[in-house]
């Protein structure tokens, strides 16, 4: 069967020039300007934010319109070569990369409509902040979002997408109406849970194993004026698990995470971020403090603040900011890893990761994310969840390690790799972790670091 050199990359080409093997297909035609070969923009998709595994494509497309998409998996599905999404390159495995096809850049897919009383569509390649750009002047929102912005909305429902107010609404894959996929075979389906049905669950937390998304219409709901921030602080790891699981099944907050850090002197941090939200109706309607915070078990109060509804939800914004202006975000490798764990074992499981765990195994600005879930609101059924148990809980070790250091990299990995297997024992599963589909891919195509 004819098809493409494995060897062959367009980084070996003069920019904006197409490989022969590429060049020569009417598919390939039809894209025009849309499909792009030059060194330049391969590079720019060879790698993630894991800045661990590297793999330089044939070619990216640029698409001015799902049909593009839809070109481009009729190509690669005639001969065979991979034509593997991309969003906003956030992934830490790569999931989104390919030595040896086509890496769908959906990111010029990012127009938002205008919103309706209960809905917004947009393109796949929308970033969440520009969602909240179109929506919070309307006075809506959607119901979960991940606290990182910069997300896209097509990359976060491939994952699942899980929040700090997934107590109340589930998961981000679970607030969607509708999408516009493209499957495998290079059809244009618009499926819901009305209508292709299979498709619709198919596609919601699988990581574009089963068609690309090129369209979302989200479900809004109605925005708060502003939130009342709580960050506690904790003594111990069992009063810092067993006050978040509490919140969560009682809902008194919109939004519940917890987080574990290093202090400057290398000791353990446990913090509770909490925040109830208000309108601007009156100031009856603000968060009373002393009966929210009353009967929990926290050690003291390192903040309390009140923001501007799309200041907290951007207040991530600084640190990544930050983390930009050293370059540790571009160019330090992030192996990180996020499990779904059971409620009942998650105090078991942490404290183990903790009695093995420094510093420099959680590496610069590191740190452990707790996001807990009743089981029941994670709908959608192929988003990762513990279903084994009640409450679901996101336990994700956030690590960074020095550019250069393989060895560190290797260690974290082995550790991450035992807590995988750990998490799958106790009723658990990973989450974003590499499924068998990719791990497959992978091993066809080297580019690890």
């Amino acid at each position: 069967m004819t098809g493409l050199d494995p060897g062959a990359t367009a980084a070996a080409a003069a920019p904006g020039s197409r490989p022969s093997e590429v060049a020569r297909f009417a598919e390939v035609d039809q894209l025009g300007d849309a499909l792009r070969t030059g060194v330049a923009e391969v590079t720019a998709v060879a790698g993630d934010f894991g800045n661990r595994v590297r793999r330089v494509p044939v070619a990216v497309l640029r698409p001015r319109t799902p049909d593009d998409i839809v070109a481009a998996v009729r190509f690669g599905a005639r001969l065979g070569i991979p034509v593997v999404p991309r969003g906003a390159g956030h992934a830490v495995d790569g999931q989104a990369q390919t030595g040896r096809g086509i890496v769908v850049d959906l990111t010029t897919l990012a127009g938002v409509g205008r919103p309706d009383a209960d809905r917004i569509s947009v393109g796949a390649g929308a970033r969440w902040g520009a969602v909240l750009d179109a929506t919070l002047p309307a006075g809506l929102m959607p119901p979960v979002l991940p606290d990182f912005l910069e997300l896209t909305v097509g990359g976060t429902i491939s994952a699942g997408g899980v929040g700090g107010a997934s107590h109340h609404h589930g998961s981000v894959s679970d607030n969607v109406i509708d999408l516009d996929v493209i499957t495998p075979d290079g059809d244009l389906v618009l499926c819901s849970a009305d209508r292709e049905r299979a498709r619709f669950d198919g596609v919601r937390g699988t990581q574009g194993e089963h068609g690309v998304i090129a369209r979302v219409t989200l479900r809004l709901t109605a925005a708060p004026a502003g939130a009342r921030r709580y960050l506690l602080r904790y003594a111990d790891l069992a009063t810092f698990v067993a006050d978040q699981l509490r919140l969560a099944v009682e809902g008194r907050f919109a939004h519940v995470l917890g987080q574990i850090v290093y202090d400057p002197a290398g000791r353990l941090s446990f913090f509770l971020e909490a925040a109830a939200t208000f309108t601007a109706e009156s100031a009856a309607d603000e968060p009373d403090d002393e009966a929210l915070l009353r009967d929990l078990n926290h050690q003291g109060i390192e903040a309390i603040q009140t923001l501007a509804l799309r200041d907290f939800l951007g207040r991530l914004a600084p640190l990544t900011a930050q983390l930009r202006a050293t370059g540790s975000w571009q160019t330090d490798p992030h192996p990180r890893c996020n499990v779904m764990l059971p409620g009942e074992s998650v105090e078991r499981i942490a404290s183990g990761v903790l009695d093995g765990l420094t510093p420099r195994l959680l590496g610069p600005g590191g740190s452990i994310l707790f996001i807990p879930i009743p089981t029941a609101r994670i709908v959608a059924p192929n988003v990762p969840k513990a279903t084994s148990d009640e409450l679901t809980v996101l336990f994700g070790l956030q690590r960074t390690a020095p550019a250069g250091d393989r060895e560190l990299v290797r260690l974290m990995r082995a550790a991450n790799s035992a807590l995988y297997s750990e998490a799958e024992t106790a009723g658990g599963t990973g989450y974003t972790a590499l499924s068998a589909y990719h791990m497959k891919r992978a091993e066809s195509e080297p580019g690890r670091q």
